[in-house]
């Protein structure tokens, strides 16, 4: 990080045919990486390719969110796999992802598992290597989005990926630093959620749900799309950070100095 400066990343373009999740386009205008779903948890080629053109009108910059193929349990299901099926799926996700990207003539930027797969992939070595490896051999040069020090974080490390760690300041954390996840997403507090965005970049910390505070490392944080006050969240939480003299950009240029 240089000085103060952090980027803000959405889960998004997660429709599929007429069913719609979020408002993508409100919540893309205020941050500075998106994370497209790419058609196994929810993403079909029509969402992609608009959630892409989003992306591009605002200067946003994208990255693939792939999941376990599990459309109707929205990708928070654990699905066992051989490490070559689990590579060969990842493979597929993020060329399908990068053929609007270039149609935008756009480049992805970096990689962040979706639902089930990335808790999975944090822990477990045998799910991480196939993830990691398959980012490698697609393009050594993507980013690599997990929290700091999983087994995720230092595979990545170890394979030769540039790994950025990760915050989420609109979910709870527990005061062993596990985050916890609502199965129905509730109204958050803009101004909460900003004060713990801001707490994250300059002080290094969050507060827990029993109210504890914890150290965090995190050079991107994430907010969720489909809140139902989303928009205004990450509005809020924008606002909030660049009046505190905090800079948000997309992650590639914080790496390069910018």
């Amino acid at each position: 990080m240089v000085g103060y400066a952090i980027d803000i990343n959405v889960d998004t373009g997660e429709g599929y045919g007429r069913y719609r999740l979020g408002n993508d386009e409100e919540v893309i205008k205020y941050v500075s990486s998106a994370n497209l779903a790419t058609g196994f948890h929810g993403g079909d080629p029509v969402v992609m390719w608009t959630t892409v053109k989003y992306a591009k009108k605002y200067g946003v910059a994208v990255g693939a969110h792939p999941a376990f193929q599990d459309l109707r349990g929205f990708g928070r299901r654990v699905i066992k796999m051989e490490p070559e099926e689990l590579k060969s799926d990842i493979l597929y996700q993020l060329g399908a992802l990068d053929a609007f990207l270039k149609a935008e003539g756009m480049k992805m930027q970096h990689v962040k598992p979706h639902g089930a797969l990335y808790m999975v992939v944090e822990n477990d070595e045998t799910y991480a290597e196939a993830v990691i490896d398959a980012i490698r051999l697609y393009n050594p040069e993507l980013i690599f989005f997990t929290e700091y020090g999983t087994v995720a974080w230092k595979k990545a490390k170890d394979a030769g990926l540039r790994v950025v760690s990760e915050a989420f300041p609109d979910l709870q954390y527990s005061s062993e630093g596990k985050w916890i996840i609502e199965r129905v997403k509730k109204p958050m507090d803009p101004s909460t959620v900003a004060r713990r965005a801001l707490s994250i970049v300059k002080d290094g910390s969050i507060e827990t749900i029993d109210g504890k505070t914890i150290k965090i490392v995190a050079e991107t944080i994430c907010l969720h799309s489909d809140s139902p006050n989303a928009p205004e969240v990450a509005k809020t939480v924008r606002e909030e950070l660049e009046k505190n003299g905090v800079k948000v950009l997309p992650v590639s240029k914080i790496l390069e100095g910018a």
